[in-house]
């Protein structure tokens, strides 16, 4: 028997026991039976335990290996340049890097650079450029087949050191109200004495120029191209001081601008540039081309004097495999679209349509005379070139 003076321990423990047994009765034998885990089965005499399960493996997320990479060096908006290779990037896993600068600044950074320098492809303007690369020893021949197919033999160097992807041409522009139809449609009608102090001209000393009158040159008695050209410069109207310049070389809305403020009723402007500002919708002066005839000089029957846009391997670079694929991808009928749209420019390869911005002037039936013809033909073209340019 419990001593009364210990009831007062012992309560505590029948109201704990109480307490359990509501609560076992309260769960009841079904969920009694859940919570129990159920018995695991004897084991036989040698059988092997069952192994654990195993660990389910998550998913991945696949690894892209590094990508090569390319160093272009161009003359032109590496934004615009961007789009351009994005595609390629994305099709042959390699990334172009772009280096922007003015054409004559690249070629005198890889001649300081020389076997050191980061480039692996140069994109520059005119054939004069293409050539003194060449001539420094700037540029290695790289054979690619599917360009030597694409690009006319004539647009291309002979030992593939480079090759044109774009060209441009000057045209032969006048205002429609100051200008009667059939007036002008040659170049030699610029020289016409109804023309006095009439006739907007680019400075015939730009690289951009040289290509022209090399054109001009060719196959022509050098006094008659001479005096045809001087005929024209006689004719020209000095450029007021406070019209807009740039130091691009190949730029010419200046000379469009000086049509509309009634400077002059023609000029001899850029391809690239008319393309230029018929693209660019915030451009003031856009409205002044549906005012303008465009007509594309014929040399002789030839065709319209061209110049291009080339690209060529430095010599620095060791990338053979993978510049041959940039280079293909550019002689393509998708890179040529971009190239040209990016450019302002006319596709060199043939069959390739045109952007809306060059649409708009049409085609050119281009000179197929073959650049190797007209480089000799550069130093006199410089020349002539400095004998009649308009400041």
């Amino acid at each position: 028997m419990i001593p009364f003076r210990d009831l007062g321990l012992v309560a505590p423990l029948f109201a704990g026991l109480t307490l359990f047994a509501t609560s076992v009765q309260a769960i009841g034998p079904q969920q009694m039976a859940q919570n129990t885990p159920a018995p695991t089965a004897p084991l036989v005499q040698g059988q092997t335990p069952p192994a654990p399960p195993a660990p389910v493996e998550q998913p991945s997320t696949p690894v892209e290996p590094p990508r090569e990479s390319l160093t272009l060096f161009t003359a032109f908006d590496s934004q615009r340049m961007a789009q351009v290779f994005q595609e390629f990037s994305d099709n042959q896993k390699i990334n172009v890097r772009i280096e922007s600068d003015e054409a004559d600044l690249i070629l005198g950074r890889l001649l300081r650079e020389g076997a050191t320098s980061s480039a692996d492809v140069i994109m520059v303007p005119t054939l004069s450029r293409l050539e003194r690369a060449t001539t420094a020893g700037l540029l290695q021949a790289m054979p690619i087949p599917e360009l030597e197919k694409a690009i006319p033999a004539a647009y291309r160097d002979a030992q593939n050191r480079w090759f044109g992807i774009a060209m441009s041409a000057r045209a032969v522009a006048f205002w429609n109200d100051r200008l009667k139809p059939g007036e002008v449609n040659s170049l030699r009608d610029l020289g016409k004495a109804s023309l006095k102090g009439k006739v907007c001209l680019p400075p015939f000393d730009r690289l951009s120029n040289r290509t022209f009158i090399a054109s001009l040159l060719q196959g022509a008695e050098a006094p008659a191209i001479e005096g045809m050209l001087k005929a024209i410069v006689s004719n020209a109207a000095p450029l007021p001081e406070d019209l807009p310049r740039t130091s691009i070389d190949g730029d010419d809305r200046v000379l469009l601008v000086a049509m509309t403020k009634g400077v002059c009723d023609a000029a001899l402007i850029g391809s690239r540039s008319l393309a230029r500002l018929a693209d660019k919708g915030d451009d003031a002066i856009k409205a002044a081309l549906d005012k303008v005839t465009i007509v594309w000089p014929q040399i002789e029957g030839r065709g319209t004097p061209i110049d291009v846009i080339g690209v060529g391997t430095t010599a620095s670079s060791n990338k053979k495999e993978a510049v041959a694929k940039l280079l293909a991808y550019l002689a393509s009928d998708s890179g040529q679209r971009k190239m040209a749209e990016a450019l302002w420019a006319y596709p060199i390869k043939a069959g390739v349509p045109l952007s809306n911005p060059v649409t708009r002037w049409g085609p050119v039936k281009a000179d197929p005379t073959p650049f190797a013809t007209l480089q000799p033909l550069l130093p006199a073209a410089g020349q002539l070139g400095e004998q009649l340019s308009v400041r």
